[in-house]
């Protein structure tokens, strides 16, 4: 109880310092403006303007809020290192894995909210055009959710061992190479280099974010089965206790002297 007692108290600070980041301000408002700007991009699109709105603003849920994923994931452990506040907590008597779960919890309440934000602005432009409130989208804006809690685990993990700005690349990179995994794998099978091909194979079937992605599902009113959602969830979950436990072992070996 005591170390759930510590995990929290940190997450609690974590998310309350980043109420008060700027950047996180900016790109909030930013995602905003695009959300209602779709609504006039919807107009000039002949009978399809519910359905432009309902696709650019879920892109830009996902876009956003990958960006804030990656900008909380580098910096999360940086800024206790910039301004020696890690010195004082690893000191304590806490364990580093309770520092990094601490960190990680306060990232997915942030991030839990920023989307929750954002999905109220979605749901004001559909209404305002609809007049009413179409429940379809919330299980591909929760899969947005998770694919972003993946993201933040990533950038977690190189925090824990590299500079914002690398760490942020290679999450960046990371996260473009699971979006495009699929094709990737096609293209691996047409390849005549066996190396190639079973790196292009083993990407699309361990780090497919696409499956994240019902987008294209609700917004044209294809049925979404249970295990559409469920399966992604559970894959979500396994890979962040892989990369959080990664992120553990490396985050305990590092000196901070």
């Amino acid at each position: 109880m005591k170390s759930l007692f510590r995990i929290w108290m940190i997450a609690k600070n974590s998310f309350l310092e980043a109420r008060h980041n700027k950047v996180l301000h900016i790109a909030g408002g930013f995602a905003a403006i695009l959300i209602i700007f779709s609504l006039f991009l919807g107009q000039v699109s002949l009978h399809q303007n519910v359905k432009v709105v309902k696709d650019i603003g879920m892109a830009t849920i996902s876009l956003f809020g990958v960006f804030v994923a990656i900008f909380l994931g580098v910096n999360s452990l940086y800024r206790e290192l910039q301004y020696r506040t890690i010195y004082s907590i690893v000191s304590k008597p806490i364990s580093r894995s309770e520092i990094l779960m601490g960190k990680f919890a306060g990232m997915l309440m942030i991030l839990s909210v920023v989307v929750f934000l954002m999905t109220c602005y979605l749901y004001l432009v559909t209404f305002f055009i609809e007049h009413r409130v179409d429940w379809a989208l919330l299980p591909a804006i929760g899969l947005i959710l998770v694919e972003l809690w993946i993201v933040a685990s990533i950038g977690i993990f190189f925090s824990s061992f590299s500079t914002p700005f690398l760490s942020g690349f290679f999450t960046a990179g990371l996260f473009l190479v699971g979006r495009v995994s699929s094709e990737l794998g096609a293209f691996g099978e047409r390849s005549d280099d066996f190396f190639f091909r079973l790196l292009a194979t083993g990407v699309q079937k361990v780090f497919d974010l696409q499956a994240f992605n019902l987008r294209s599902e609700v917004v044209h009113d294809i049925p979404v089965y249970t295990q559409d959602f469920w399966l992604p969830v559970a894959y979500a979950a396994f890979l962040i206790l892989i990369v959080l436990f990664s992120s553990f072992q490396l985050f305990k070996k590092r000196d901070f002297k």
